[in-house]
């Protein structure tokens, strides 16, 4: 790796960091001693550990000069700067010198990369440079987001190679294929193309949203309600429409779940866990369950688009009146109504959800109406890790004669046994191809055995509700054992249900009376399996989850789940004496809540979540709580048949029909819940995204529906244009709009200052080209700085990255402070230019107190809330607003 700046270092360290051995080369020197040292120069995320992480494990290090670095190398890849002039062209001279200097020293057939950002035709260039037929030159640009490198690096939206030589591009492809990356091989000058043209089209859009918020402002509207309109229309998308030079990406935590489907596979799985799934297995055939409002039920559809990114900055948790609550960034678009109508939803980013907003709870799930035949227990055994060598099958009557046949392919010692017994080893049944779905099969010759196969209907549903309520294994040395437990006197009815289930199964159970409670017991590894495996229903009460193939079941399995469930843990009960009622299921584990709201929800009922913390409990409880005579009319299968009449009486008996406060059927497929609270809290950790283009929607924990997440070189491609002989005067127009939004910024200070700036004091917060970053160049917050200069503005800054006193050339002139309040000391204007969530978090009442009155901000960013801030007394000015 030649060259030990921005693009270098990070490429060099993600590369140590997924096998490859790195060296990297700068030419100076008091740079290399501290990376060596592991002394990271530039503020980057996550950058420190790989590259602490790579030089502990030899696979990164660092020397000065090319020469050092290219000896023995397969791959040179070329990260030297390429400043650019001020009509757009490129300095080639560092690559050049570096080229030059490598030519002679290159193995033979070492293949150089270039890596810098440099104009089309550069690849030739080096070439002609390097003089070595032997060696290749290939294009390979960079598209790493300063603040989230590291990331890109190692989850890349695509990697372009340019090569004519094919051989030479995938040798340079092999390097990625560890990040399972989606890869484009096309010539050099296509490859050098893309990287400008995605980022002038990247410009073309920050410059219209600029535009726009100028109209906005001119006619009275609001650019955040024109861009959110405009964002929704798939043909124009919403990655930076925000006004100001930069936009960040909205995102899911990671806890939060999602209903997806691939390969017809449904599972419900957290934004982790599916992130992970898409690493494993890529981002193709996947769906996920998605809400349209005109459509009678909730969907299956295609999602793209996956994304994980380290995220430092607030989030949004919403909470509604029926205990559903979404955590996003703040960015993050939800789906609201006013509770009255519902035939034209909005969406309202995180940040601007109001308490008295309504959001949908997804109903009438997609329902499946073939029931699944058999559930086969060898499935079990491997996913209880039993080899197939340990598990014997007893071979039924009808198919021992079929059994004597096939036996001669085994050795004859095994063939005699095999004969005599009717039974064999699993791993000899499928040697000689034996099949015979009446077998049965165990672990011990002695020991608890069960059918091959399990019949999927109404009471295997039930006796697993039960389980998911009642229920535990436990390891004894190598035995399994599987429990239910009872209430001493009040539930026969349950202890023999399961007991007869099992024993209708032709298992072993026994029944036995503890000290408190009446238990079920049966020892075999391999229905532990079945339930703790291939089930995946948890081991104890606490990481208990509705199974997966719950989900892909029929109404009437779903509602005999649902009702073991309600007949182990559930209950109901009169409100205040009666008559009303309702009816309640308590659980210590939050994802078998989650579970159950959703099976609810695919039936039409919507359940309220509370959550609290019992006595002598060390977790939280989730409760799910049924009300409403419509819905409780609609649950009644829930509860016994003896029981139904008694609360159909205290229903019937109520002056009037009492319906739930929490939520409303505003339209058929979702129930619209009330917000009660918008909290904001600092957040730091990976946040998830994805993209639904059909919906736009994604319905996420306990049926909660939110809006999908949203998913500089313009002088240099309108330069290589015209080189190429073509006036690119639309690209010229986005220059020039954002040329004319600095100067708009500063004449907003200047009005704030009530006219010339001369001599005034100014307080800026923000110096770098965007928040988590230490980056100074081509920063528009100096862009704007330097014109309140000009103007005889004194400035004083403070920017999270910068250090007190820097002496950054670029920062000339600019008295740069240690904490955001200092530079705010009689000012004034205060003037908001990068997008820190630090500068959320001040206290207003002492920047307040500091500033000279009238207080006055200037927000370039819309970071600040307007309202909080003329609270405090502030005149507020942003941006389109």
């Amino acid at each position: 790796m030649i060259g030990a700046g921005y693009v270098g270092l990070t490429t060099a360290a993600c590369f140590a960091s997924i096998g490859h051995t790195v060296t990297c080369a700068d030419i100076d020197a008091d740079r290399i001693d501290a990376l060596n040292d592991g002394l990271v120069p530039i503020v980057e995320a996550g950058l420190v550990e790989l590259v602490r992480a790579g030089l502990d494990t030899g696979r990164l290090r660092f020397v000065v000069g090319a020469a050092a670095a290219v000896h023995d190398c397969e791959f040179a890849y070329l990260c030297v700067p390429t400043p650019q002039s001020p009509d757009g062209s490129a300095d080639l001279s560092y690559i050049r010198s570096a080229a030059a200097e490598i030519g002679p020293l290159l193995p033979s057939e070492a293949i150089v990369v270039n890596k810098s950002t440099v104009p089309v035709g550069s690849t030739r260039v080096v070439e002609e440079v390097l003089g070595r037929d032997d060696v290749r030159v290939v294009s390979n640009p960079e598209f790493l987001r300063e603040g989230s490198a590291v990331h890109d690096f190692l989850n890349p939206d695509r990697v372009v190679i340019g090569s004519d030589d094919q051989a030479a591009a995938f040798r340079v492809a092999s390097l990625f294929d560890p990040l399972r990356a989606q890869l484009l091989i096309t010539d050099p000058a296509s490859a050098e193309t893309i990287k400008y043209a995605s980022n002038a089209f990247l410009a073309a859009k920050v410059s219209f949203v600029n535009a726009i918020a100028n109209v906005c402002e001119a006619v009275g509207a609001d650019v955040r309600d024109v861009l959110m309109g405009m964002s929704y229309d798939k043909r124009i998308g919403s990655e930076f429409m925000r006004p100001g030079p930069g936009f960040g990406g909205s995102c899911f935590l990671g806890d939060d779940t999602v209903l997806c489907r691939r390969g017809g596979a449904t599972r419900l799985l957290s934004f982790a866990e599916l992130s992970t799934e898409v690493d494993r297995v890529g981002a193709d055939g996947w769906e996920v369950l998605a809400w349209r409002p005109g459509e009678p039920t909730a969907e299956f559809l295609a999602a793209v688009v996956f994304t994980r990114r380290d995220y430092r900055g607030d989030v949004v948790t919403v909470t509604t009146k029926m205990g559903r609550r979404i955590t996003v960034t703040e960015d993050h678009p939800l789906v609201v109504a006013d509770g009255i109508d519902a035939g034209s939803p909005r969406r309202l980013l995180a940040r601007d959800v109001a308490v008295g907003d309504w959001m949908p709870i997804a109903q009438n799930g997609p329902q499946v109406a073939e029931p699944r035949g058999a559930l086969s227990l060898l499935d079990a055994a491997a996913a209880a890790g039993i080899p197939d060598e340990k598990v014997i099958l007893w071979a039924s009557d009808g198919t021992r004669a079929d059994l004597r046949v096939r036996s001669a392919g085994l050795p004859a010692v095994r063939r005699y046994e095999v004969n005599r017994l009717g039974a064999l080893r699993l791993h000899e049944a499928r040697q000689i191809g034996f099949v015979d779905p009446l077998a049965r099969i165990g672990t011990v010759s002695n020991g608890t055995s069960t059918p091959v196969a399990v019949a999927v209907d109404d009471d295997f549903w039930r006796m697993v509700g039960l389980y998911l309520a009642e229920g535990w294994v436990t390891r004894d040395g190598a035995r399994d054992r599987i429990s239910w437990a009872f209430n001493l006197t009040k539930e026969p009815e349950l202890v023999e249900f399961v007991a007869d289930y099992w024993r209708r199964q032709g298992v072993k159970v026994t029944v036995r009376e503890a000290a408190t409670a009446m238990h079920v017991c049966i020892s075999s590894r391999i229905l532990a399996g079945v339930l703790t495996g291939v089930l995946d229903l948890g081991s104890n009460c606490y990481v208990k989850r509705i199974p997966d193939a719950a989900w892909d079941a029929p109404p009437a399995h779903k509602r005999a789940l649902l009702r073991g469930l309600w007949d182990g843990d559930g209950s109901w009960s009169k409100i205040a004496g009666g008559p009303s009622v309702v009816f309640e299921y308590g659980t210590a584990s939050a994802r078998l809540a989650d579970g159950m709201l959703r099976l609810l929800g695919d039936l039409g009922i919507t359940a309220r979540l509370r959550i609290a913390r019992v006595a002598k409990s060390t977790v939280d409880t989730s409760w799910l709580v049924i009300s409403g005579a419509d819905q409780l009319e609609n649950a009644l299968w829930l509860f016994p048949e003896e029981e139904r009449p008694e609360i159909l009486s205290h229903i019937g008996a109520q002056a009037k029909r009492i319906k739930p406060t929490g939520y409303r059927r505003l339209s058929k497929n979702a129930s619209w819940a009330r917000v009660t609270s918008v909290a904001r809290t600092p957040f730091e950790g990976p946040v998830y995204s994805l993209k639904v283009p059909e919906a736009g929607t994604v319905v996420t924990t306990g049926g909660l529906v939110v809006g999908q997440c949203f998913p500089k070189d313009t002088a240099a491609l309108i330069r290589i244009a015209a080189d190429a002989g073509y006036d690119f005067g639309l690209l010229r127009g986005v220059t020039e709009v954002n040329t004319e939004q600095f100067e708009r910024v500063v004449a907003k200070v200047e009005t704030a200052a009530g006219g010339a700036l001369d001599g005034v004091t100014v307080a800026a917060w923000g110096l770098t080209f965007k928040a988590r970053t230490d980056d100074l160049r081509m920063s528009p917050s100096l862009e704007v700085i330097g014109r309140l200069l000009a103007r005889g503005a004194r400035v004083r800054a403070h920017d999270p990255a910068i250090g007190a006193g820097s002496g950054h050339r670029s920062l000339e002139g600019i008295d740069v402070c240690a904490d955001p309040y200092a530079p705010c000391e009689g000012a004034a204007v205060l003037v908001v230019l990068t997008e820190w969530d630090d500068f959320r978090r001040v206290d207003l009442s002492k920047v307040a107190g500091l500033l000279q009155r009238p207080l006055r901000v200037v927000d370039a960013r819309n970071l600040l809330d307007p309202a909080e801030l003329r609270k405090h007394g502030f005149q507020y000015t942003g941006i389109g607003r």
